[in-house]
């Protein structure tokens, strides 16, 4: 077995995260209007879809974060949003066939919570214009704890929100104050206390290792004050510095950061504590209480990825609204502009506010269900992907023996499995399959 450190040295390099596939790299077209319409239109009208709404708004800047936001001082600039946004739902939502039935409703950001109430409500009553909402669908959102006060939550109760998903990163306020979120435990736990007062009780923690201060005593505190507050999940995420893409993560270089080794045992740190507290792993960075059903999926094989992470929803079509959000297809992936000017433009003209996109071929298709299987379940038999696997067979078969010899996979005839020493580097095995990928520093964040 090839020790950890040699593999760290070998295989610790920028990979995709493999969210979707062909990677977010790849898109680069842009469809016209009415070859966007032609996809809205062909949705069967007894399929279920989920929407996916984007906030881009933030009271103040993280330093680590990576996500399309825009900090404001004024509520102004998100009532201008708002307009928008509504009248980009029912751009879209007139190019259906009929109010399709919908899984689930996520609002991600930026900080979804800065909505007012009233403006919360204007959203999900315009998309019940247009989609069919049952007593099954369910509606999640993403909070910043910070500015999770009794009005909002009270709204959340009253839509009906069935799941929450706090921001923690970490508790340290070391960690906290160099990545400019401080925001004590004691905070965090009456938002949970008054969320499940009010009868929310899917409550989901994101954590990050890798960040600046962080040591091993400082995640395994964090994990064991996360697990005391019984979160029914928990995403722990590598931090993925891309100053390239995103400036303002160059003002962390002045700390000291984990390396690949480090964060391995931190990594391990944080495994060990969550699962003395009942938590199974869910793929690479999840997890869930026993008996959830990201568990039951996971053991029936039925675990899905998508742009949200790991998830239980089924949904063929995932469509986005607001500024760059991406909206997912069989055949395509679209993603909307991140140029404020563009999106009001567009919308306002009755266009679509695409800025780029990508058709998947045949093969693509067939290489997405491919990664999908082996980021899910660690394991897939590529006999069922002969047909898109055949033009780079020998070379895929080349790179599969390296990570065999290195213990990373196992191969019994067509069937690969991914070994526990391999897990931690389950993107990299993932991208032997991938006909896109190159090793290129300043593309992807590294896989550990």
């Amino acid at each position: 077995m090839t020790s950890i450190d040699v593999l760290l040295d070998k295989y610790n390099y920028s990979v995709p995260r493999y969210t979707s596939f062909p990677p977010a790299t790849q898109f680069t077209e842009k469809l016209s209007n009415d070859q966007y319409g032609q996809i809205l239109s062909a949705l069967p009208a007894d399929k279920a879809v989920s929407l996916y709404v984007h906030i881009p708004f933030c009271h103040s800047l993280c330093l680590y974060c990576g996500c399309n936001t825009k900090v404001v001082s004024s509520y102004s600039p998100i009532e201008s949003y708002l307009i928008l946004l509504l009248a980009e739902i029912e751009l879209v939502g007139k190019r259906l066939t009929g109010k399709l039935p919908v899984n689930l409703l996520h609002f991600g950001g930026g900080s979804p919570n800065y909505l007012k109430p009233k403006d919360l409500k204007s959203i999900i009553n315009k998309c019940k214009e247009f989609f069919d909402f049952t007593e099954t669908s369910q509606i999640d959102i993403e909070s910043d704890p910070r500015y999770l006060d009794s009005s909002i939550i009270n709204c959340f109760a009253e839509v009906g929100v069935t799941r929450v998903s706090l921001g923690v990163q970490d508790f340290d306020l070391e960690v906290q104050e160099a990545i400019n979120r401080v925001q004590p435990f004691e905070q965090v736990k009456s938002c949970v206390e008054e969320l499940r007062a009010n009868g929310i009780n899917q409550i989901n923690f994101d954590l990050i290792i890798g960040l600046p201060k962080q040591t091993i005593a400082t995640v395994t505190k964090t994990a064991e004050q996360a697990a005391s507050l019984a979160p029914n999940r928990l995403a722990v995420f590598p931090y993925a510095h891309v100053p390239w893409m995103k400036k303002h993560q160059k003002l962390l270089e002045k700390y000291s950061m984990a390396d690949g080794a480090e964060r391995h045992l931190m990594n391990e740190a944080v495994d060990k504590i969550l699962k003395s507290h009942n938590y199974s792993a869910i793929g690479t960075d999840h997890y869930a209480k026993d008996g959830d059903p990201l568990c039951t999926a996971q053991s029936e094989g039925q675990l899905r990825r998508n742009f949200q992470g790991y998830t239980t929803d089924i949904s063929e079509a995932i469509i986005g609204f607001g500024l760059s959000s991406i909206s997912s297809y069989k055949s395509a992936y679209i993603q909307n502009t991140i140029d404020p000017v563009a999106y009001r433009s567009d919308v306002q003209e009755g266009s679509f506010p695409m800025s780029k996109s990508c058709v998947l071929s045949d093969d693509d298709q067939s290489l997405r269900s491919l990664i999908e299987e082996l980021m899910c379940n660690f394991e897939v038999d590529i006999s069922c992907y002969n047909d898109a696997l055949r033009d780079d067979i020998d070379s895929i078969n080349i790179n599969l023996s390296k990570l065999e010899n290195d213990g990373l996979i196992t191969i019994d005839g067509s069937h690969i499995k991914i070994t526990d020493a391999g897990k931690p580097f389950t993107r990299v095995v993932a991208s032997s399959f991938d006909p896109y990928f190159e090793i290129q520093e300043g593309r992807h964040a590294k896989a550990i």
